[in-house]
């Protein structure tokens, strides 16, 4: 399969006329049009640095060399029954902690009110 096909793929795929995937790139309707219509042009760097950019699922390796699978592999660890409840333990250790925080301000602000009244009315004893 030429890469002029598997363009034509890609624009079947997200469902995109060559008009529609031309804006989508941002590169002029006429370009697309003469690859994978017209079929005078090969794609060129700028357009598959573009292609890749604007579709990040896509694999550089099937698009350039037509080896593997269209879409890239996900990288993502398993996680296991262990390690989410070691995180949902964490969150909520994390949730208390910010209570009690809010807490603490709040008391810190009550306690800055009080001395600055006990200071005022101190100060006015004095007098």
């Amino acid at each position: 399969m030429e890469i002029i096909e598997r363009i034509n793929k890609i624009i079947e795929k997200e469902g995109l006329t060559v008009s529609s995937f031309a804006k989508k790139l941002g590169v002029v309707d006429q370009t697309i049009r003469g690859i994978v219509v017209q079929r005078r042009n090969k794609p060129g760097f700028d357009l598959i640095v573009r292609i890749l950019q604007t579709f990040n699922w896509l694999s550089a390796e099937w698009l350039i060399l037509g080896e593997g699978e269209m879409e890239k592999k996900e990288n993502v660890p398993s996680v296991d029954d262990k390690s989410t409840e070691s995180l949902k333990d964490l969150i909520l250790y994390l949730k208390e902690k910010d209570v009690k925080i809010e807490k603490l301000i709040e008391e810190k602000i009550e306690y800055k009110l009080l001395y600055e009244l006990t200071k005022k009315e101190l100060s006015q004893f004095e007098k």
